[in-house]
């Protein structure tokens, strides 16, 4: 079952955006191995917000327990994000209008 994850980080937007590159690389690397769909990074009125697509709540769990991405959570110096996950009851994603 499907599950998406919203991280919400409050500070400087941009520079918040530029601290996630690092953690970006890592995860691009690790996302599928553990059942990673997609990822949303948002800019929001006091941050931004990380929306990540998952296989299931396993994937997403075992993600973060990686030592890779630990260490670039920690280099990156990211402040802890808000972080909550909720079952995906439909999803419709339009193949035309997925952007990088």
């Amino acid at each position: 079952m499907a599950v998406v994850s919203m991280m919400n980080f409050t500070g400087d937007t941009d520079a918040l955006y530029s601290k996630m590159q690092t953690m970006t690389e890592v995860a691009r690397g690790l996302a599928r191995k553990h059942g990673g769909l997609g990822t949303i990074i948002a800019r929001t009125d006091d941050g931004i917000l990380v929306l990540n697509l998952w296989e299931n709540e396993e994937g997403r769990h075992s993600m973060a327990e990686e030592p890779s991405v630990q260490e670039s959570l920690a280099f990156a110096g990211l402040p802890a994000p808000a972080f909550t996950g909720y079952e995906v009851l439909e999803m419709h994603i339009l193949p035309e209008a997925v952007t990088d």
